[in-house]
C-alpha cells in the first residue's frame, strides 16, 4: 500500500493550519499584509504542486503496474508556470506581496513531506522492531517450555 495518501492528508492538514493562522494574523496585523501574503500564496502554490506531482506519480505507478507505457506530460512545465506566476505577481504588485516570503514558502510541502516521511518511517521501524522483539520472545519461552518439559 502507497503511504502517499497519508503523505498528503498530513500535508493538507499543515497547509490549512498554516493558511488559518496566516489570514487570522492578516486580521489582527494588517501591517504584516505584504509578508503573509507571500507566505499564503507560496505555500497555496507549493502545496498544489505537491498533489499535481503526487498524482502524476500515482499515474505513472498504475502505468507501470498493469505494464503499460505512460504517456508523458507537461507535469513539470504546469508546476513551474504556477511558480514563475506567483513570482510575477510579486514583482509586479511589491506593496501587496512580499517577494522574499513568496520564495521562501514556496519550498515549504516538499519541506513539510520529507518530514513526515522521516517521523513515518521512523515511527513504522519502531513498530516493526517491537513486533519482531514480542515474536523472538515468544520464541524463547516456546524453547524454554519445550525443554523444560
Amino acid at each position: 500500500m502507497s503511504e502517499l495518501p497519508k503523505y498528503m492528508r498530513w500535508l493538507t492538514r499543515v497547509t490549512y493550519t498554516v493558511l488559518a493562522i496566516g489570514a487570522v494574523w492578516m486580521l489582527i496585523a494588517p501591517h504584516h499584509h505584504p509578508v503573509l501574503l507571500g507566505i499564503i500564496f507560496g505555500i497555496s502554490i507549493s502545496c498544489m504542486s505537491a498533489y499535481y506531482l503526487g498524482y502524476r506519480v500515482r499515474k505513472i505507478t498504475d502505468a507501470a503496474a498493469e505494464g503499460r507505457k505512460f504517456r508523458g506530460g507537461l507535469g513539470f512545465s504546469w508546476r513551474a508556470i504556477a511558480a514563475i506566476g506567483a513570482l510575477v505577481v510579486a514583482i509586479e504588485f511589491p506593496h501587496e506581496v512580499n517577494l522574499q516570503a513568496l520564495l521562501g514558502s514556496l519550498v515549504v510541502a516538499p519541506f513539510i513531506l520529507l518530514i513526515f516521511g522521516i517521523v513515518f518511517n521512523l515511527k513504522g521501524s519502531r513498530e516493526e522492531t517491537a513486533r519482531f522483539e514480542a515474536k523472538r520472545q515468544e520464541r524463547l519461552a516456546e524453547e524454554r517450555g519445550e525443554k523444560d518439559a
